[in-house]
């Protein structure tokens, strides 16, 4: 009794933390969640409170959907916000990412992706880019996994403020990650990764995220998650924070 008791204050604790969403997307905890061959899919629902320029009450839904075979990895992600401003629902962002994982087992991996994203919140109404790196894998234990991917993308981007003309960008970008994932017990997983978006001619001027998740399974197919992310934009494109931030959590629905 005690222990449901604790599971059901836990359980309103994380539904009622708040957020702010940040602009990168994170493929290694879809990645963690899907090792072993065949078809995975999963459904992620959160309940936020956002701020950029305004506040919001936001939920949230992911649906990813993945293919593991004997050599190769295929993602496909997405990401939608239903959000509350001033007692009026609106769709203000979302993603679809597709990436693929060559030859998935082996410590050096090539990869091919591309992503369409949108953020009317912070202004930016579209971004569409597409790349190819490797990723290296620099530890694989029983329980702990480290992993490092680099490459190059291509990305297209408008922004539109409110009373201000649009502003449209091509960038060729390097785009980097460092993982550190595993389980911290039999019921809990954890996962910390590093992002560094560059233009190769001011590489110093980056966005970058840092991202934690910690995931406890409650079924075989349900689990709670919380996550918090930290970004930095060093020259954004209009006039928003450089900072934002975002503490989130909910359920994961394995398919």
């Amino acid at each position: 009794m005690q222990n449901n008791i604790s599971s059901i204050v836990l359980l309103f604790i994380l539904l009622f933390s708040s957020s702010a969403q940040a602009q990168l997307l994170n493929v290694e905890s879809v990645r963690s969640d899907a090792d072993s061959a065949g078809w995975h899919g999963q459904l992620n629902f959160n309940l936020s409170l956002s701020q950029y320029n305004d506040r919001v009450l936001q939920f949230t839904n992911k649906a990813n959907l993945s293919y593991f075979s004997d050599h190769h990895a295929y993602l496909f992600l997405n990401n939608l916000k239903l959000v509350n401003l001033d007692g009026a629902s609106v769709i203000s962002s979302g993603y679809s990412h597709l990436r693929t994982t060559f030859n998935r087992e082996n410590r050096f991996s090539p990869e091919v992706f591309f992503q369409y994203q949108y953020n009317n919140n912070l202004g930016l109404r579209n971004r569409f880019l597409g790349g190819a790196g490797f990723r290296y894998t620099l530890f694989d234990g029983d329980n702990w996994t480290g992993s490092f991917s680099t490459g190059l993308m291509a990305e297209y981007e408008q922004w539109k403020e409110t009373g201000q003309p649009p502003i449209e960008n091509e960038f060729l970008k390097s785009t980097s990650n460092l993982s550190l994932r595993g389980k911290l017990n039999p019921q809990t997983t954890f996962l910390l990764i590093g992002y560094y978006q560059a233009r190769p001619d001011q590489f110093f001027q980056a966005r970058s995220i840092l991202e934690t998740q910690l995931q406890v399974t409650m079924t075989r197919r349900i689990s709670m998650s919380v996550q918090f992310s930290a970004a930095y934009d060093a020259d954004p494109v209009i006039d928003i924070p450089n900072w934002t931030y975002e503490l989130s959590n909910g359920f994961v629905i394995k398919l």
